[in-house]
This record gives structure tokens, sequence and C-alpha cells, in this order.
């Protein structure tokens, strides 16, 4: 098999034959040059179901914040709109008895449903007396007092997903509110925009009223996600330049689904990704969505959980995790320290081969392959360097005349580090 470079920023990355890659050159996904703090991104046809298609200028937003992709745990896909302010604070405990938080698992994020269904007389937003009775300043003491940060959740629109008081017409208003009681972390949802409204001028606004209020605070926010437009479009790559522009990290695919099988989610998520590594840099990341591992809704195997940590981490995707930190997985899936470590690096992955349907995703210091099919796959892969998986008991990977043999099953996903041969790991 010949390895083949991926392409420079600017670039297509070129002719595949695997599943990934043969979407990604069918739709005229390339690499676009970064968007870089100081100029003016000038974006058109933003056209959704909620908005009219026009131009806008998008003012670059500086940020010292989110050097590394931010790492933490997110209620949502484990209790929806049943969170108390108790589920709240025994996770955030559960974050440092369990050597999580440690690890790097530092956020507690509070996601929908968290505000009472009115806004006070003086259009602030108060937590819901019901299942938050102690506001939410309250908790941020708590969560800090733990050597934690604490993250919310608010919407662009006006509403929330869940039907509950939207920022819009309050965004200057709600950011100095989160920055007054105490909030590291906000999380910008999509639903209920104005009919007419322009998507990226308003996250743009809040935006910059979060920054102006604290330039500490990450801004998480769901534009390109929800901008109407199929990844590798020129629409959906201008939404994630927009974002790239003016927020710490961006959803560059859909909400997981209890329909959709494991492996076609996770492989879906990556070919999404595979197009946008231009864009992720310090301060700014492609995110994936929230990780599964511990959560029994999703029907999730173990080997699965583990393939999704792996493409996130390869990815340099945020690792939000959405589910039961008291279970065995969660504790397997989020403490592997190498995957972690690959994460962190804050490199995001390029793709670098293909084998029928076996992709090769690589950055320095580790290599992935991806069965991208729903049938078994075989890859042949000839390397110099000495691999050691991931999930394994720390020993090189055998290779045979200088190829990597292996048989990966469906959706199969395999990765190792990678040094010099003969060096150590």
């Amino acid at each position: 098999m010949t390895r083949r470079p991926s392409g420079p920023q600017g670039e297509c990355i070129g002719k595949s034959r695997g599943s990934i890659g043969r979407k990604a050159r069918i739709l005229g996904a390339c690499l676009l040059p970064a968007i870089l703090v100081g100029s003016l991104i000038t974006l058109a046809g933003l056209a959704s179901s909620h908005a009219r298609a026009s131009s806008v200028v998008v003012t670059p937003i500086p940020t010292a914040a989110a050097a590394r992709p931010p790492m933490g745990w997110n209620d949502w896909y484990e209790d929806r709109c049943a969170v108390s302010e108790s589920d709240i604070l025994t996770s955030a405990r559960r974050l440092i008895s369990s050597g999580l938080a440690a690890d790097g698992y530092n956020t507690v994020v509070i996601d929908d449903c968290w505000m009472a269904k009115a806004r006070s007389a003086a259009g602030a937003l108060v937590a819901d007396p019901a299942t938050f009775p102690n506001g939410i300043p309250y908790i941020a003491r708590q969560v800090h007092s733990l050597g934690l940060k604490l993250g919310i959740y608010e919407s662009a629109g006006t509403k929330t997903c869940a039907g509950r008081p939207g920022s819009y017409n309050h965004y200057t208003q709600d950011a100095d509110t989160f920055a007054s009681w105490g909030v590291d972390f906000v999380k910008f949802d999509f639903c209920h925009l104005p009919s007419g409204a322009n998507p990226a001028t308003l996250f743009n606004q809040f935006g910059a009223a979060l920054h102006k209020a604290d330039p500490n605070i990450v801004y998480s926010q769901e534009l390109p996600v929800h901008g109407g437009s199929a990844p590798a479009s020129s629409a959906f790559t201008s939404l994630i330049a927009a974002s790239a522009a003016i927020s710490n990290m961006w959803r560059i695919a859909p909400d997981e689904k209890p329909t959709v099988a494991a492996g076609v989610s996770i492989t879906r998520h990556l070919e999404a990704d595979l197009p946008l590594n231009s864009y992720a840099s310090p301060g700014h990341w492609n995110d994936l969505d929230m990780l599964l591992a511990g959560n029994s809704a999703f029907g999730y195997s173990l080997s699965e959980q583990e393939n999704q940590a792996d493409v996130w981490a390869m990815e340099s995707s945020p690792l939000i995790s959405s589910g039961d930190l008291t279970s065995a997985a969660s504790l397997t899936v989020l403490g592997n320290k190498k995957v972690i470590d690959i994460d962190q690096e804050g490199v995001q992955g390029k793709l670098i081969d293909t084998e029928a349907s076996v992709d090769v995703v690589a950055k320095p210091g580790s290599m992935m392959l991806i069965n991208t099919t729903s049938k078994r796959a075989g890859v042949h892969f000839k390397t110099r360097d000495q691999l050691v998986n991931v999930w394994g008991n720390g020993e090189p990977a055998r290779t045979t005349g200088g190829y990597l043999n292996r048989m990966l099953p469906a959706y199969g996903v395999l990765m190792f580090t990678t040094s010099k041969a003969g060096s150590s790991s």
C-alpha cells in the first residue's frame, strides 16, 4: 500500500478508495485556510429554515481560553430535563473521587432546563426553584471549591430547545449574568431563532458580549451543525469559518441518537470533521459532540465506546462526557491516559491513506485505522514506526516485513501511539 500525504491547507485531501475519503472527494471537501484573529470574514448564503440567505461580516473575537480541547462532563444525554442541583453536585464530586478530574475532566456543564420558565421582572434569567433551589451562584461556589469549573447552557433564539427562556434580545444581560455568577463555560444552542435573523450575526453578538463580560469564559456553540447545510458544502464551511472566528469550540455533527448505530454515527462524525483540520488551533476546536462512555441509553458496547473516544482524541475534539460516572465503562474509557494525551496534544489528525474501506488518520505521535463500512475489512499497512495499541498492554504491535496486518470488524477502530522503531514509547 502506498502512503498518500494529506493535502496542504487550501487543497483537497485527494483521491481515496475509502468511504470517508471518497465521500469527501465527491462533496468537494477541501482544507481551507484557518481564520486568523484580527481579520474580517464575509459570509454569504447562510440559509436555514430559520434564517434567510444574506451576507454578514463576522468580527473575530480574540480569546485566551481553551488553549487545549476542553474536558469535562455534561448532564444532557444522562439526565435531560430531569436534571437537578443534586445531580450536578453529585457528578462534580464523582469527577474528583474517580480521579477523572485529575486526568483533566475539570468542567461540569449544566445543559438545558436549569432555568425557570419565565425571566424575572427585570428580564434576568433565574434558576428553576424546584430543581435548583439554591441557584446557580451557589452551585458555582460548590463546584469551584472542588477545584472544578462550571458550565451552563442557553440558546440564541427566543426559547431554548426544551422551551425555556432563550437569550434573544438579552445577549448582553445574560452574558453579564453568567459572568457575575462565576460561570466558566457557556454552551450556546441554535433553537428558536427568529425568522429572518442571520444566525452568524446572532452568535457573534452573544460571543462579543460574553468576551466583554469575561474573556476567560469558554464559548461553546452549535452554529455549524444546525445551519441547514451538508458537511463539506461551501455553506457549511462558511459557518465553520464564522465559528472559528468567534468561539472556542463549535459542533460539527448532529446530536447522538439511540436510533443510529454506534459505528455509523462515529464514522459520520469523523467524515464531517476530517476536511476541517485547518480550523482547529489552540483556543479553537472542532467539537464532535459528547462522549457516551457509561451511558446505557444509546446501547454502545464497551469497544464502541472506546472507538468513539479514539476518534474524538485523534481529532483533538473536546472530551465532554455525558454518561454515568459511576460505571466501570466511564472509568475505563475516560481514564485512558494515552487517549487523553493524544487528544490534548491539540493537533487534529489528517487522512493520510486508504486501503479498501480502511482509512488511516494520523498526527505526530499517533495513528488510527478505521473501517468505514458494515463489513469486516483487512489492512496491510507499511510502517517504519513502532506501534503501541492505546488499549493494549503496552507491548509493541507485531509487524511482518515492515507491514501491519490487521482484520477490523465492521466500523472497527484501532489507535496506536507511534515512535521510531527501537525507541521506548
